[in-house]
């Protein structure tokens, strides 16, 4: 079915939908992929794209749905100055193009393989009052678009705008988190110098070991925060424990072992790292209920929290410190199947055992 001939109401419901899941979207280029692709597989478009307008006036694709996409390689890599095409004429003045024979435009790049679209409809995206870029529809057949087909574009395109526009500040919002996280992390190096280069490495690990077990999303966000956060309890340990260069006694470890509660309490008081607080509390369980500082085991322990614990007696067992040499890759990996089942869960070690098989190891 072509927009000329979709049913109003049809259009409405596309569009409604589409509203829907663009809410949804947690980044520009799922917003603009779902876009294409809703607008290509509800009324065959021969071609739905959406370009990005850069600072160095280059027009670039995030997301194409259609023939010439599919039948052509690195199609994402095709670039276009602003000041050429229709898309740029339209991206320059903020106006939308209803070309209907595209022959006849003379700002229409043609490719000369006389597989070029017989009509165009291009429209600003708008994106806090500025131009972002542009959606551009083709057809093949001259005269396909219509009066009806713009008002519908307008729609989408507003629905698409306010999207990125979302997507925007939720990541401002995110610089601003990753902003108070390094500061903490900051208080902590201060503390102890092993805990910052220990943490960011332990947080690459865990989310790669996530990513292997199926945690996505905001779950391995919280994870990678999590992994980032795990000793930032240590801010309130004596520096003389934290720096003895030897075992602790039991009333050192003791007191140690109240890092995790610390961290906890700390992060509880942030709304935007409370979520994350359980898995910092938890990071030193163990599957079998002998961990600190609840003793959980098993389910009881959240999973990120054992992908922390996992990763970072790992990450430990591999590196030098003041009072031991750092384990070989051999024998940390047979630690870690001895373990498992005990001192951590199986499912997490196997995917850790996977990950190192699969890349060079952090040490």
């Amino acid at each position: 079915m072509t927009p000329g001939t979709a049913p109003r109401g049809g259009r409405l419901l596309v569009a409604s939908r589409l509203g829907t899941s663009l809410s949804r979207a947690a980044s520009v280029e799922s917003v603009a992929r779902e876009a294409v692709r809703t607008l290509h597989d509800s009324f065959d478009y021969h071609l739905a794209v959406v370009q990005r307008l850069d600072p160095d006036g280059i027009l670039r694709m995030v997301a194409a749905a259609g023939p010439p996409a599919e039948r052509t390689d690195d199609f994402l890599a095709l670039e276009q100055p602003v000041e050429r095409g229709v898309n740029g004429r339209v991206a320059r003045s903020g106006r939308p193009a209803l070309v209907n024979d595209t022959a006849a435009d003379p700002d229409y790049l043609g490719t000369g393989t006389g597989a070029d679209p017989g009509s165009e409809l291009s429209l600003p995206i708008v994106v806090a009052e500025t131009n972002w870029g542009v959606l551009n529809l083709e057809q093949r057949e001259r005269g396909a678009f219509g009066q009806e087909d713009l008002l519908l574009a307008h729609v989408i395109t507003g629905q698409i705008g306010a999207a990125i526009h979302r997507c925007q500040l939720v990541g401002e919002l995110e610089d601003a988190f990753l902003t108070t996280i390094g500061v903490i992390s900051d208080a902590a190096e201060m503390q102890d110098a092993y805990t910052a280069n220990h943490a960011n490495e332990v947080a690459e690990l865990a989310v790669a070991v996530g990513e292997r077990l199926g945690i996505e999303g905001v779950e391995l966000d919280r994870l990678r925060y999590g992994a980032l956060l795990h000793d930032v309890g240590k801010i309130g340990i004596p520096p003389e424990i934290l720096r003895k260069p030897g075992p602790l006694t039991p009333e050192e470890r003791a007191r140690m072992d109240e890092h995790t509660a610390i961290g906890a309490r700390m992060l509880e008081r942030i709304p935007f790292l409370a979520p994350v607080a359980p898995l910092v509390r938890s990071a030193h369980e163990r599957h079998d209920g002998g961990g600190y500082p609840d003793g959980l085991r098993g389910e009881e322990i959240p999973r990120g929290a054992m992908v922390i614990a996992t990763c970072d007696a790992f990450h430990a067992m591999t590196s030098d410190r003041v009072y031991r040499k750092a384990m070989s890759l051999a024998d940390a990996k047979a630690e870690l199947r001895d373990n498992s089942g005990s001192q951590f869960e199986p499912g997490v070690v196997a995917a850790l055992l996977a990950e190192l098989a699969d890349s060079t190891p952090i040490n």
